[in-house]
């Protein structure tokens, strides 16, 4: 027994270094809260190793783990609306040079924002298919959809991003005229 719990701690650990940046980067763009992410992402690897003897390897680890944290990110939203709290990233990693990040930065900003008013569902599929590059049937496994509500699902998420950017550029046109 004590062999098993060791193997399993190694596997878990394992995992952690593998998977720990993808697990990350998906919990804050649905939180936009870097203190909240990490200690998601923390308990995201500790409920893979309370819960490892019910993983049946039907799907692969990462969407596994895409699951817990989906369901922790859920939890979090569910507390936050609660408590009517809202968080928005002002700064965010970027691989670009600096001035690259300083020409993009508000750009990014302005898209995480308008994110963060879109519904989770609209939300978690943005973030799994364009951020994560998850395929549908991935999706589908993580969110326990059918491929089809994942493609609908995607298709009115980026339909409302894209109506939500049409309103803040007419809005701003109609201001200016008057």
């Amino acid at each position: 027994m004590m062999e098993l719990n060791k193997d399993k701690r190694q596997l878990v650990m394992d995992w952690y270094e593998k998977y720990y940046d993808d697990v990350y980067r998906f919990i804050l763009y649905m939180l936009s809260d870097k203190q909240c992410c990490e200690d998601l992402v923390h308990d995201t690897f500790v409920r893979a190793y309370v819960a490892y003897d019910r993983f049946d390897n039907r799907s692969n680890v990462k969407t596994w783990l895409f699951s817990i944290a989906k369901h922790l990110v859920i939890d979090e939203i569910r507390k936050r609306k609660r408590r009517r709290l809202l968080s928005f990233v002002k700064e965010i990693p970027s691989p670009f040079n600096i001035e690259q990040h300083i020409e993009n930065k508000e750009a990014v900003v302005h898209l995480v924002e308008s994110m963060q008013k879109l519904n989770p569902n609209y939300r978690l599929v943005i973030i799994l298919k364009k951020v994560e590059e998850c395929s549908t049937k991935e999706i589908g496994e993580i969110l326990g959809w059918s491929e089809s509500k994942v493609r609908k699902t995607l298709s009115r998420a980026l339909q409302s991003l894209k109506k939500m950017k049409e309103i803040e550029e007419g809005g701003g046109q109609i201001e200016q005229t008057y």
